[in-house]
């Protein structure tokens, strides 16, 4: 366990670091003290990528790229950080650098920092994929190629704002990156020291108040007892908003980060058990093979620099209303596996789990250890609308799951986010489904039972009447799709 009267240490862009802070001292807060200014603020909500660095976990990762303002510090014992000012080698500039000053990719400068990050980041992994001796060409040339191309350059920027609506000649500098040998970019970096990773941090200092990272079950049940109110953090994308928006403070943090226990994850072909500590990234990557219905869903989550850090027991325990994953999670009759530290596991389901608006059944001395899914072979559609395509938040979400036999309905769930104070599912339209075949008229009913059903607010993301609409729209669009019926391509709903 790290406990802030020990300093961590880490290494930022190649030299050793030695510091003692605050829990809740972010990573930019940190790296501007110091004089690194190349790490912007812009929103300090990891929305916009002015603040995004790299971080290398450990030394069997790639360089990752992470949102600094919502990053606390004390989570970087033992790990690696490179900033824009550690990027050139040699006094060399690194290809992102040079590719967005080739196409003229800088406009005001403010947010071309967090650009070249999120640029060499993106590479580093498909570098790091590729392994020691490269193997990575280019794809050849093709008009499919060329499509894909796109597709991963927009979304190794769809973390980063540019205000100065430049986005051409960035996206012209991720091109011309994605068209480089990937063997040229594997040693830009140094790699972490596996040493000081697997080291064991001193944890004989009693706990009084910081940070303190467990690495086992047992450890970190021990903390709870002595301290069962203290705050629990693995990502931290929604928490330390408080810190960097609501200007609170959290003089005790518990990190889940390095629990092994929270980091299991186990698919297979009709169930799952995720790790309450899982980040969205590793859970898209594992999710392909059995579950491409949320791999493909994933892509909407936030953005890289989120899919890095956020988790799915982070996105659970916030219980947003607008949390992407809790519709999802509804609608495949999840079981929440809560722990405390005098008690025996609890399987709570989801629907009973949830509460309301951002309250859950967790009490003090409780934490999310799994996530227990089954239903993976059936029909599955999970829809997201937002105002805009990338990193942005849902107006209005749909998850439905079916059960077939032929055309016949056997089984029905269908949940929604953004239409009430909390994610919810309407029981009553299911169990109108179970035998039914799917017929013009049964979705012509569902459609406006839906509307009754739902209400809705109307804010900046959407009207109530929209939100209303779109919902039914998109329960309609799932049971067309569940017949195979052929669907227009909607940008933004079919090409995450």
């Amino acid at each position: 366990m790290t406990d802030i009267s020990n300093p961590i240490q880490f290494w930022l862009n190649g030299a050793l670091q030695a510091h003692s802070g605050r829990a809740d001292e972010t990573l930019l807060g940190y790296l501007r003290h110091s004089g690194r200014v190349g790490t912007k603020e812009g929103c300090a909500s990891g929305d916009c990528g002015a603040c995004t660095v790299l971080v290398q976990t450990d030394d069997e990762h790639a360089y990752k790229p992470m949102n600094a303002c919502i990053l606390p510090v004390q989570q970087l014992h033992g790990q690696a950080v490179i900033t824009v000012e550690g990027l050139p080698s040699n006094d060399v500039l690194h290809p992102a650098q040079a590719a967005l000053i080739e196409t003229h990719g800088a406009q005001c400068g403010f947010c071309t920092p967090g650009f070249v990050m999120a640029l060499a980041g993106w590479m580093d992994e498909q570098a790091f994929s590729a392994g020691p001796d490269g193997g990575g060409q280019p794809e050849a040339d093709s008009p499919q190629a060329e499509t894909r191309r796109l597709k991963a350059c927009r979304e190794a920027i769809s973390g980063n704002l540019c205000r100065c609506t430049g986005y051409r000649p960035i996206l012209q500098a991720a091109t011309h990156l994605a068209s480089r040998p990937t063997r040229a970019l594997f040693e830009t970096h140094q790699r972490l020291d596996k040493a000081l990773f697997d080291s064991q941090p001193d944890h004989s200092a009693p706990y009084k108040t910081g940070f303190r990272a467990p690495q086992t079950l047992n450890d970190l049940k021990d903390l709870l007892r002595q301290q069962p109110s203290a705050n629990l953090i693995a990502g931290g994308t929604d928490l330390m908003l408080e810190v960097t928006q609501k200007q609170g403070r959290f003089d005790q943090l518990i990190s889940l980060a390095r629990v092994p226990a929270l980091q299991s994850l186990q698919i297979s072909p009709d169930s799952a058990i995720i790790g309450s500590a899982v980040t969205y990234q590793d859970l898209q990557a594992a999710a392909e093979l059995h579950w491409p219905a949320l791999h493909h869903f994933l892509s909407r989550l936030g953005s890289p620099q989120i899919r890095n850090r956020g988790t799915v027991g982070g996105n659970l325990g916030t219980a947003s209303p607008i949390g992407d994953l809790l519709p999802i999670l509804l609608a495949m009759d999840a079981t929440i596996v809560m722990s405390h530290f005098e008690a025996a596991d609890q399987n709570v389901a989801i629907s009973e789990f949830l509460q309301g608006y951002r309250k859950t059944q967790l009490q003090p001395g409780n934490f999310i250890k799994e996530v227990q899914v089954t239903g993976l072979q059936d029909f599955l559609r999970y829809y997201k609308i937002s105002k805009r395509q990338e990193d942005d938040i849902a107006a209005v979400s749909v998850a439905v799951r079916l059960k077939l036999d032929a055309d016949q309905i056997t089984l029905a769930r269908i949940a929604f986010g953004g239409v009430a104070e909390q994610a919810l599912r309407l029981p009553a339209l299911e169990q109108a489904l179970q035998g039914q075949a799917i017929t013009e008229a049964l979705m012509t009913s569902l459609h406006q039972q839906v509307l009754i059903a739902l209400n809705p607010i109307s804010d900046v993301r959407a009207s109530r009447d929209y939100r209303r609409e779109m919902a039914a729209n998109l329960l309609v669009r799932a049971l067309k799709e569940a017949l195979g019926l052929p669907m227009p391509q909607i940008y933004g709903l079919d090409d995450a």
